[in-house]
């Protein structure tokens, strides 16, 4: 998985909407639309001005419940399961428990529209309901929303926790990841880059820590690797355009 370094710059006071669309890719977590301390009243503010410590913490980190290993975590992780995507188009069934692998479980502890954002060690659920990511907060970012039964469903969204090689190896229509460097991103990192133990996650296509992603159309920061604009990010992976696998 590819790391990102915090760096620390002028904490800008921003909207939700102002965070995602005005703050440069590479510039850092201050000021992006992962610094909880940027929203004003929709979430609350760390009471010592920190900016990590809604993910991270240095000391007493939690442990994943499922024992996996996890960088210094200092928020509550998600204990949803959820649905995966199935499609025959896909040439790997997505095993249930893998369907959170790695920096996947980490992004939908804030994005299962269930946790506050602003929840972090020493500050449980500092924001309330008005903290969490749900239909009225941010135009709905929340991912993988609970149905009526209580499951979770990440069945409509982009696939994530399959191995990635298998994958790519079975169909032409998928480059391989060594080497292949993301569309449209100076910076040059390849999909294997970004892999995790060879696994895509939620961290393949987004850059959390605003340090390698790119600006797309209209100056939006999704936090992606690759432009939306000529579906780069897309054609990265997949070998539909006018590129071939080799």
């Amino acid at each position: 998985m590819k790391k990102g370094i915090l760096t620390a710059t002028v904490l800008v006071a921003l909207s939700a909407g102002a965070a995602i669309a005005g703050v440069n890719p590479g510039s850092g977590i201050v000021g992006s639309a992962h610094d909880m301390n940027s929203f004003g009243t929709d979430l609350t503010a760390d009471t010592q001005g920190r900016v990590c410590a809604f993910c991270h913490t240095p000391h007493h980190a939690l442990v994943d419940p499922t024992g996996e290993q996890q960088p210094l975590w200092s928020h509550t992780f998600t204990t949803q399961n959820y649905k995966p995507y199935a499609s025959p188009t896909l040439n790997q069934i997505i095993d249930p428990t893998d369907v959170l692998k790695g920096p996947s479980r980490l992004c939908m502890s804030c994005h299962d529209g269930l946790i506050a954002a602003d929840q972090h060690y020493g500050s449980p659920d500092v924001g309330g309901s008005t903290g969490r990511l749900n239909n009225d907060l941010w135009n709905g970012v929340a991912i993988g929303k609970v149905d009526g039964s209580g499951q979770g469903n990440l069945s409509n969204d982009h696939p994530i926790g399959f191995a990635y090689t298998p994958v790519a190896t079975n169909d032409t229509g998928i480059f391989n990841a060594a080497g292949r460097k993301f569309l449209g991103n100076p910076t040059g990192p390849t999909i294997a880059d970004v892999l995790t133990d060879g696994f895509m996650t939620c961290a393949t296509c987004h850059d959390v820590h605003n340090k390698d992603n790119v600006t797309n159309t209209g100056g939006r920061n999704y936090f992606v690797y690759g432009p939306q604009q000529g579906s780069q990010l897309c054609l990265t992976c997949h070998a539909k355009g006018s590129e071939t696998k080799i």
